[in-house]
């Protein structure tokens, strides 16, 4: 039977812990059997291969931008218009609606705020006489998850100048209110976001940096930059440090040759050394210019924040249109700097793009610049890598390429958990069908085994009551009269008159040890009577132990609030030897005028204290009799422990603890 069980019973185990985890057995198991499982397991494979070849799903850092979000709402379904202005008519190919990242109540929740249901339209006109509905959230295939933005692809290009997002279901917020939140709103035509910097009409919630009708068009989101995972050689671009955070430097890139820019592209850096700075070394104090001519004369301003600081862009592109103006040189003038380190103060940047119809012109062109970097770290900080097509950590690819690298990044983890679903459900069914004899057979051994046990825990603990009842009736009507008749002859005679003084000592003595003897018989007495369970009346044996102990001196005797729990023969035992074992310490050595002594426990453990005035002791001197080593050993064989408090001229204070059960045995001397 023991055999069977060796066998059966790690099977039976597996199919248990199918529901939780699949068991290095049980999946053996299904692959023997299931070649439907073998080709689930390949395809999975597969997904996770194509998978690692997308771009990244990076948690991102916005910056000090969080994105839009409305006024708290009267009702769930109470209508809210989100109108963005694009300046002209666009060929619309595509619309993205990013989540954001919020705080409530000190956590940060994922799709924060964005709403259950939307609707989409586009007009050529401010009215939307005659709107074009897009798509409402609700109906697109795949069910909205808050860390991949929604993406709403049109069959054709649809010219449009005006784009309204109509809430119809706001979000639920923990605390009952509603209200809807974005992160971002891209309007793709021809490759480019045409809503950038857009004018955006809503009445919203404003709160400065992070909450700004505006920030629905700022470029910044929480999925970081549009990268590969191909990993980048170099940093990117690093000028000379300075203690000052003013400054007068430059950047100049020069392009291969002269082109229509539609917008400039700066990447803030990452470094590999400082993977926490975001938006490391970004300026804060810049202009951006574009010239036709390297004296830039007659050159077109494009970004103007020498005034007031360009907010910190976190882990995300920052696109400044250029206007469409035929240029050849591009330039970056800084006039106040960002702190890399403490007290230093230097421009950091990880990658410059210029784009003409989709083509960055700027890759591999010329850069110069006020100065740069000359120190230890320099063969990664070169103005070359300002133009590689890198940024600080990843290659970097099109805004568009890598929107559509994410919806399918969104399919393809879909696919593998839908795979991964399939798998544990072959698992399941299999395992199940080959083990179920198993387990009914196991579950019939098991069931036969325990019950052989019982019986025979019953059958001893049965024995080993009647053989306690008979060894305590046997002391307490043999040993018990006998120590009795001899307690009563000493006394008879030590009355007697003209006793020698030699006999009445040895009677004394007789007398003394035959009440002792008598106490000690009635504690063992006691413990083996199994009716005596319970710690109600183990406190009350522990108390009626002070007066044979102690005699006539003052005494003090507590119990506080404890359950009423039943204990085990070793534990009564080893806590009334204990308990005797202290006082009779106390009583011996410790000299004083009273004694208190308390009891008391919880749910868990027992405890008692036992306190004398007397003249104490230094227990890094004293020398450890075997009564002190014998309360320890006690102590341990319950699992508990010995706490000593002594000294010298303070008395001394025994505290002795111990849980119910889980004792273990120790040979005491």
């Amino acid at each position: 039977m023991r055999l069977l069980l060796l066998v059966i019973l790690p099977l039976f185990t597996a199919s248990l812990t199918i529901a939780n985890e699949v068991s290095p057995t049980s999946l053996k198991l299904a692959r023997l059997l299931s070649a439907e499982l073998r080709e689930d397991e390949r395809t999975e494979k597969e997904l996770r291969s194509r998978l690692e070849k997308m771009p990244p799903l990076s948690s991102g850092h916005r910056g000090e931008n969080a994105g839009f979000h409305s006024l708290f709402q009267p009702e769930r379904e109470t209508p809210l218009d989100l109108v963005i202005d694009l300046g002209q008519v666009y060929p619309v190919e595509r619309i993205i609606v990013f989540p954001v990242q919020g705080m409530f109540r000190g956590a940060l929740i994922e799709g924060y705020g964005f709403p259950k249901n939307f609707l989409i339209e586009l007009s050529v006109d401010e009215e939307f006489s005659e709107p074009f509905p897009i798509l409402e959230s609700s109906s697109l295939p795949l069910p909205f998850r808050p860390v991949y933005p929604m993406q709403f692809a049109l069959d054709a290009p649809t010219g449009a100048r005006y784009l309204r997002l109509r809430v119809l279901e706001h979000w639920t917020r923990e605390d009952g209110r509603f209200l809807s939140a974005f992160g971002e709103m891209m309007v793709l035509s021809e490759g480019r976001n045409v809503a950038l910097y857009s004018e955006v009409k809503a009445d919203s919630f404003t709160t400065l940096p992070d909450w700004h009708k505006r920030h629905l068009v700022d470029g910044q989101v929480d999925l970081g930059l549009p990268v590969t995972p191909e990993p980048s050689p170099s940093n990117g671009f690093l000028s000379k440090g300075s203690k000052e955070r003013s400054a007068d430097k430059w950047i100049e890139i020069e392009l291969p040759r002269a082109a229509k820019v539609d917008d400039v592209v700066i990447i803030p850096a990452q470094p590999v050394d400082a993977p926490d700075q975001f938006g490391h070394g970004f300026p804060r104090k810049f202009r951006l210019l574009i010239s036709d001519n390297p004296e830039f004369e007659n050159a077109h301003l494009i970004a103007d924040f020498s005034e007031r600081p360009f907010p910190n862009p976190g882990d995300n592109t920052v696109v400044f249109p250029g206007g469409g103006f035929v240029a050849k040189f591009i330039r970056l003038e800084v006039s106040e700097m960002w702190h890399i380190s403490t007290g230093r103060f230097s421009i950091t940047l990880a990658e410059m793009q210029v784009f003409e119809h989709g083509e960055n012109v700027a890759f591999g062109a010329e850069v110069t610049a006020s100065d740069v970097h000359t120190g230890p770290v320099a063969e990664v900080w070169k103005p070359k890598y300002l133009v590689d097509g890198f940024s600080s950590q990843n290659r970097l690819i099109g805004l568009e390429p890598w929107l559509l690298g994410l919806e399918e990044r969104d399919k393809t983890e879909r696919k593998i958990e839908e795979v991964q679903s399939r798998i544990e459900t072959r698992i399941e069914r299999t395992t199940g069908f080959v083990l179920g004899i198993s387990a009914a057979i196991a579950l019939s051994l098991m069931a036969l085994t325990g019950t052989l046990l019982i019986r025979r825990k019953r059958t001893l603990a049965q024995q080993q009551e009647s053989l306690r009842a008979r060894i305590a009736r046997d002391l307490h009507d043999d040993l018990g009269s006998r120590l009795g008749g001899m307690r009563l002859i000493s006394e008879s005679l030590l009355k007697a008159e003209q006793l020698p003084e030699s006999l009445h000592e040895d009677l004394d003595l007789l007398n003394r040890s035959s009440a002792e003897a008598t106490d000690a018989m009635r504690d063992i007495v006691w413990l083996l009577d199994t009716r005596e369970r319970s710690l109600e009346k183990l406190r009350l044996q522990l108390k009626l132990l002070l007066p044979s102990i102690l005699g006539s001196m003052p005494w003090e005797f507590y119990i506080d609030e404890a359950p009423n729990a039943e204990v085990n023969f070793e534990f009564r035992r080893q806590v009334v030897l204990a308990f005797r074992e202290s006082l009779n310490n106390a009583a011996r050595h410790s000299k004083s005028d009273r004694y208190e002594c308390r009891v008391s426990g919880d749910s868990e453990n027992f405890s008692f204290e036992v306190r004398d005035w007397g003249k104490g002791f230094d227990e890094t001197t004293v020398k450890k009799g075997l009564g002190l080593n014998n309360l320890r050993k006690r102590a341990e064989t319950l699992n508990g422990k010995i706490t000593i408090k002594s000294q010298a001229g303070n008395g001394t204070t025994v505290i002795f603890s111990a849980p119910y059960r889980r004792s273990k045995r120790h040979r005491l001397p």
